[in-house]
């Protein structure tokens, strides 16, 4: 895989200082843009993301033409006009952050329907609100998820309260009204605000015991779009397309 990294292009690893924060911490942000074969769906939302979340902690960082570069990482290789994720990450290894950014092949899956388990594990934090790069409890909750069966897991706060599930922003919707959690300690969701502008999509503190009494369930992310959710845990819901018909073009594209 050909990527870019302090100002040029390879295709050897990318090196890690052992005795630097990236290695010995994870310490970093990312951000992951989908591809349709066309255009980078968004790239301008997930910089805003991004570089806000470097700004918040007063990391400083450079940036570079991300378009091109971008761009030119598709093209080396091999991904142009096909569907790809192109990833943004700056490893906080020196003084001042810089970027790698980096794509591989994507298959969207627009029909696939998820079930998602309970993480019986807490993990509340302000870095929640941001894409860090040290991602360790939601991958071990992912993949405890995989294990059982399931797509995803779950997140819920201290009050067992719902948050988000490992891979994007949960939604659900019972006699007309969509409802998201409404949280410090979710990652602000590029997928749900684009929901928005078609979806009234009300914020809400929602207990894991209310679950039940909605119809419809939703998770979303840049990747997949909005998807309807038939399980989490043991709640059963109604799969709905049509909310998510409305939704995912806005997200992957016309004809993502």
């Amino acid at each position: 895989m050909i990527h870019f990294k302090d100002g040029g292009y390879g295709l050897e690893g990318v090196w890690t200082d052992p005795a630097g924060p990236a290695f010995r911490f994870g310490a970093g942000l990312y951000e992951t843009i989908y591809y349709n074969g066309r255009e980078l769906c968004h790239l301008g939302r997930h910089l805003d993301r991004l570089l806000h979340g470097l700004r918040s902690y007063g990391l400083a960082y450079t940036t570079v033409d991300f378009p091109e570069v971008a761009g030119q990482i598709l093209n080396r290789n091999g991904l142009e006009g096909s569907s790809a994720r192109v990833d943004i990450v700056y490893p906080l290894e020196d003084r001042v952050a810089s970027p790698v950014v980096l794509a591989e092949p994507y298959e969207p899956k627009p029909y696939k329907a998820f079930r998602l388990c309970l993480c019986e594990d807490r993990h509340v934090s302000a870095l929640s609100g941001h894409k860090t790069t040290n991602g360790m409890f939601a991958f071990l909750a992912r993949r405890r998820a995989a294990a059982c069966g399931f797509d995803d897991a779950a997140l819920f706060d201290l009050d067992d309260n719902v948050l988000e599930g490992t891979t994007g922003a949960l939604v659900f919707e019972k006699h007309g009204q969509f409802v998201c959690v409404d949280s410090p300690y979710c990652l602000p969701s590029i997928a749900l605000d684009l929901a928005k502008t078609v979806l009234d999509i009300l914020p809400v503190r929602l207990p894991l015991e209310d679950l039940p009494s909605f119809r419809h369930a939703y998770l979303l992310n840049s990747l997949i779009g909005m998807r309807p959710v038939v399980a989490i845990g043991e709640t059963a819901f109604v799969p709905d397309d049509n909310a998510c018909d409305k939704v995912s073009p806005l997200v992957l594209g016309a004809s993502g």
